[in-house]
């Protein structure tokens, strides 16, 4: 039951629950709790205490113990923060009168005292600065010290223990047998029957508990299941009407008007509208895709208006508010001794590295920044879109449909690759139009998502196509490839406009093509989407195919970002910015569902991976970045053959790219080559050694077969609760830090014994201050067209600061301070 008696299960073993929601519709229900509820944003419905309200932006009601009470949505969305907490923090028994709607002065400082209260907690929930459970608790118990100086009125009669506990349980009796019954003929008569009551007796006691006459209640319930079959089913209004206990549809019409302000046929009509409206977009439904909508963030920017009281002074807080950066800090204890022991280990993170698409690759700013990158990074693969692409311009035909094959755009960009020492990892897609069965595509340049309307069409541009490359580059040279059918098919309607079951058929005959050229062939799949991996099994059916059919999988590909992959069941959540410890959660996942299908030793690729599946997320250019990508290399060290970031550059046309030089790109450097610190992370990556001594929170200690050492330090702070949440308020163009917890700096205590001659040692330092390229942006006023002469300062600024010192046979201690974001390295090499 979502209503009724509600039992309310604290969070963080705190003694309250605490959070934002958005609503449309609870019905009826209570609970033991006291709940605070403020407006957001927009406005709700409530029904409280036998009467109704209309709460708007900025106002706030308690709402007592056992009191019984409802929400509906109003036309306007709302944002709702609630605070739910026991009674006895009211002394069980006090009933509050607050309600800011009643109030002519509802900004007055008894209101405003409050949501100071509120802001102060959530402030500190979602910051989560060392000591913020005590303060969090000191706030509830001022709030309540203000509630019961200011609101109380009485006693609480119906939250005495014991009292009138019994109505409570006929009353949960009636609304469940309405909520089961609804379709059928249900009178006030049979009701007080079923309960053993007179109809006079049972009519006021339904009125006096719910607020609203026992007719008028279930014609609401009849109503509010009518409106959810109206967007969620085929059915006419008729059967509709008829399903959810309405004598006629005449009289259903006319209730659901008075309610809604609107008929039926016109609120279906209107649900429909919005996928009309945006053609393009490609908005999904949960039934189509398990990773539901694959471009748009649901959020919203709604807690300004509660923070705001901040900086409120109260009679009982004079200070000012907003916290400092906290002195308590982490520390690590770091040991290191020449000689001790080590392990190898797979640097998985540089195996591959990727790019939007074919087509980019023949461009001259695509190409500087790709031999940069490789110059200091040496990737062994390269991965994009679109290699059918039509602006790859491969496939054509002649009038009677004879197949036309041009390798030469797919020449020109080959040989680039092959010539810098970078191998391709081939994305087999998207369709060129000629071969597709239906015009669906993707992004704004159009990729092609149809099946082919002739297999053997497709099967033939395949053929050739890896003939053209044995015969060009040499088997032994192809053999060291990777193809990869498709991209996403699992997100149906946005990468695959195909039924998952065409997708396996296509698959299986695109890799008998290829295994029949060459089986020593690298071929596999699907570049899944994680959200996949969650909540359906698509993954488990596609290998179960590949074992029923022996249809080879060299490799499995998919991939991982930091949104919430939504249940199906919840439609309505925000975007969802998930824990750092989901990737290596989501890797796992796959894991098991591979050992149920007898593919446990299968080579696994993460071909997509970076915060935000968003091409334009804020935070892809900021120093947050940095930690990002070391985190993720330690924490999934040894779990996938590669795991390939997306992607190395901001030359990059998913969709319309904004004029800003750090819009919040995928990229490792932004469109003029300028590089952000997660190019730097990479770099860190790449001068490890290849021999493992020791790793810990926030370090990892590597050496060479030469004797040196590499140190590298790294202080990662994740996103706070509520950006997570979905609630984007803090987040602007040049303030990008703000969603952050609030974290203080990380303290390292190196020792690093018996060094045994002499050492140079070198520290390389990146953090806000030191070398992030967006920090120096913003500082430098943050441009948006920037001139040659800014560009060169730039890119002067970015990067390390270097620093070194001489060390001689002797113990080696240094105590490092690493601010919130910050990565630092430490490389020591023999002095001869």
């Amino acid at each position: 039951m979502r209503y009724l008696y509600e039992f309310i299960e604290h969070q963080d073993d705190m003694p309250f629950k605490l959070f934002v929601n958005s609503v449309k519709h609870i019905q009826f229900h209570w609970h033991k709790e006291v709940e605070i509820l403020y407006v957001l944003q927009g406005s709700v419905i409530m029904y409280l205490d036998q009467k109704q309200y209309t709460l708007n932006q900025d106002d706030v009601i308690v709402v007592n113990s056992m009191s019984v009470h409802k929400f509906e949505g109003s036309s306007h969305d709302n944002i709702l923060l609630t605070l739910q907490f026991g009674p006895e923090w009211l002394y069980n028994n006090v009933f509050i009168s607050c309600n800011s709607t009643t109030e002519a002065e509802p900004n007055g400082f008894r209101f405003d005292t409050i949501k100071h209260d509120l802001a102060k907690m959530v402030w500190e929930m979602n910051k989560k600065t060392p000591g913020y459970r005590s303060y969090t608790l000191g706030r509830l118990q001022t709030l309540c010290g203000h509630l019961l100086r200011y609101f109380s009125e009485g006693i609480n009669s119906e939250a005495e223990e014991g009292s009138k506990s019994y109505d409570y349980k006929r009353l949960n009796r009636v609304l469940t047998y309405i909520d089961q019954n609804y379709k059928e003929k249900i009178t006030l008569q049979t009701m007080a029957e079923q309960e053993h009551l007179s109809l006079h007796y049972f009519s006021h006691f339904f009125t006096d508990k719910i607020g609203i006459p026992f007719q008028k209640y279930l014609t609401l319930i009849r109503l509010e299941k009518a409106q959810s079959e109206l967007s969620g089913s085929e059915k006419s209004i008729t059967e509709i009407a008829m399903d959810c206990g309405f004598a006629n549809v005449k009289l259903f019409n006319k209730y659901f008007k008075e309610k809604y302000g609107c008929t039926p046929s016109s609120y279906r009509e209107a649900t429909m509208a919005p996928n009309q409206d945006k053609p393009n977009r490609k908005p999904l439904t949960y039934d189509e895709s398990s990773s539901g909508d694959y471009y748009e963030l649901d959020t919203i920017n709604a807690m300004g208006s509660l923070y705001r009281y901040l900086d409120l002074k109260t009679n009982q807080d004079q200070e000012a508010v907003n916290p400092l950066t906290p002195i308590v800090t982490d520390h690590e204890q770091i040991r290191i001794q020449t000689g001790m022991s080590s392990r190898g280990y797979d640097k998985h993170w540089n195996i591959t590295t990727t790019a939007g698409r074919a087509v980019e690759g023949l461009r001259d700013d695509w190409r500087r920044q790709l031999s940069e990158l490789v110059g200091r990074i040496p990737f062994k693969y390269i991965r994009f879109h679109g290699i059918f692409n039509d602006e790859m311009m491969v496939y054509n035909e002649e009038d009677d449909g004879t197949p036309v094959y041009n390798w030469a755009y797919v020449d020109k960009l080959y040989d680039f690759l092959l010539g810098l020492g970078i191998r391709p990892f081939v994305e087999l897609g998207f369709m060129p139009t000629l071969l597709s069965r239906s015009n669906e595509t993707v992004f704004w340049w159009k990729g092609n998502i149809s099946p082919p309307a002739d297999k053997e069409k497709w099967k033939a541009l395949v053929r050739e196509f890896v003939r053209h490359c044995i015969n060009r580059y040499g088997v032994e040279e192809v053999k060291q490839w990777y193809f990869e059918v498709w991209n996403e098919p699992d997100l149906s309607g946005v990468c695959w406009a195909g039924r998952k079951e065409e997708y396996f058929s296509f698959y299986e005959s695109t890799v008998r093509v290829i295994k029949s050229i060459l089986p020593e062939l690298k071929v596999g799949g699907p570049a899944l989407g994680y959200g996949s991996l969650w909540n359906d099994t698509w993954a488990e059916e596609f290998m179960e195919y590949c074992r029923k059919h022996q249809v080879p999988l060299d490799f499995f590909s998919f991939h991982i970002y930091s949104e919430y992959p939504q249940l199906k069941a919840e439609n309505h959540i925000l975007t969802k910015m998930m824990p750092p410890s989901f990737y290596k959660e989501s890797i796992h996942r796959l894991q098991q569902k591979m050992e149920l299908t007898s593919f446990r030793d299968l080579e696994l690729h993460i071909t997509e991976w970076n915060f935000s599946l968003y091409d334009r997320h804020l935070l892809h250019d900021t120093m947050f970045m940095a930690p990002f990508v070391i985190y993720h290399a330690m924490n999934t060290l040894g779990d996938v053959k590669a795991m390939a970031f997306w992607c190395f550059t901001d030359v990059f046309e998913e969709s319309i790219v904004p004029s800003s030089p750090f819009y919040g790109g995928f990229g490792l450097m932004n469109r003029d080559g300028l590089k952000k610190p997660s190019y730097y992370a990479f770099e860190f990556l790449q001068r490890l050694g290849e021999e493992l001594i020791v790793k810990g929170d926030g370090y990892v200690g590597t050496q060479k077969s030469d004797g040196s050492m590499q140190l590298l330090l790294y202080h990662y702070v994740h996103v706070d609760h509520l950006f997570s949440s979905g609630d984007w308020s803090e987040l602007s163009n040049l303030n990008r830090y703000e969603v952050f917890e609030e974290k203080g700096n990380k303290v390292f205590q190196i020792n690093i014994s018996h060094l045994s001659g002499t050492y140079k040692c070198t520290s390389y330092q990146l953090d806000r201050d030191h070398g992030s390229v967006f920090d120096e942006w913003v500082r430098m006023g943050a441009p948006v067209f920037l001139t040659e002469e800014e560009l060169a300062y730039l890119h002067g600024r970015s990067g390390p600061v270097i620093r070194t010192e001489i060390l001689q046979d002797k113990s080696w201690q240094k105590e490092i301070n690493l601010p919130p974001h910050g990565i630092l390295l430490l490389t020591l090499e023999k002095q001869f």
